[in-house]
């Protein structure tokens, strides 16, 4: 079994680790995501929420059953264990919360009662941190599209960039055509970029007005993730946890959602698609534990 408690000074500690790791984001030599350390490993268990502390950031989960626990013993050898009990499982900045529909909802979101399926790291002292935690009986509604003629705004992934076109796909698996303009402008996080210079695979948001056969005349253009500039992992999926939506590629654990953009080259593909065995690359976020890399939350799958 997993200790329950944590000593307070332990506690402290964790703390000022985590307010002293690095943001998310493109990893330098040595930052980016890694498989699991021998003696680390990774849990996978159901429950009840039995406790929640905003302060210190953690969840208390009360296991139904048995849980899984699979310790790496170095290399591709794991050692199985079962998990019971209570345990604590703190809450990372990039730890991945969804609802029934994997959309992701505020730590705010978890209330003492409610049932939760929790995937975790556990490190080699028994400390649990969360990659995702899934909330099977809460839901949000989704929003809808605007009118033509109307001013709007679009998000999704860019699958082609051909001359003045992007062709977009959306959160809700929609098609959207994207006219580029002498007058777009386009912006990243780091700055003005010339708008022909964004890429297949980039997630952007883009502002402008509906034309009468439904393509947008963008007027502005962000660039929130750059593909070629973003943090990623490519192998084989080695492992594929449908519960709870996971994979373990090249070692790395990954967190996949429902605004995670799943791609067999270029054209849409779905989770249950993302067989063991196939080559894939990760685009999105670190998750990290202190200053380790524990996994990445997936922005982007994309199958070969």
């Amino acid at each position: 079994m997993i200790g329950a408690y944590v000593h307070a000074r332990a506690m402290a500690l964790f703390l000022l680790a985590l307010l002293a790791s690095p943001p998310p984001g493109p990893a330098g030599p040595g930052g980016g995501p890694a498989p699991l350390a021998k003696g680390w490993g990774w849990m996978l268990a159901s429950g009840t929420v039995a406790g929640v502390d905003p302060v210190a950031r953690t969840v208390t989960v009360a296991i139904a059953g048995q849980g899984r626990l699979e310790v790496s013993e170095g290399g591709p050898t794991w050692r199985h264990e079962a998990v019971i009990g209570k345990q604590i499982v703190h809450l990372l900045p990039a730890s991945l919360l969804v609802d029934a529909s994997e959309w992701s909802v505020s730590p705010a979101a978890l209330h003492i009662g409610s049932p939760a399926m929790v995937w975790a790291v556990v490190r080699a002292d028994s400390a649990v941190f969360a990659l995702k935690v899934l909330m099977p009986q809460l839901a949000r509604a989704r929003g809808g599209m605007a009118s033509p003629g109307t001013p709007s705004a679009a998000s999704g992934i860019v699958l082609r960039h051909l001359g003045p076109q992007l062709d977009l796909l959306t959160p809700q698996g929609a098609h959207r055509s994207v006219i580029v303009t002498g007058a777009t402008a386009a912006r990243a996080p780091s700055g003005a970029l010339p708008p022909s210079s964004i890429a297949v695979y980039d997630l952007v948001t883009v502002d402008g007005t509906i034309n009468s056969d439904g393509s947008i005349a963008a007027t502005r253009i962000n660039a929130d993730m750059r593909a070629a500039s973003t943090t990623r992992v490519s192998g084989t999926v080695e492992q594929r946890l449908g519960d709870v939506e996971g994979l373990v590629v090249g070692g790395v654990m990954v967190a996949v959602s429902a605004e995670t953009y799943l791609l067999r080259g270029s054209a849409p593909s779905a989770f249950a698609e993302l067989n063991p065995g196939l080559p894939v690359t990760v685009y999105g976020l670190p998750i990290f534990a202190g200053a380790q890399p524990i996994g990445l939350r997936a922005r982007v799958v994309v199958g070969r």
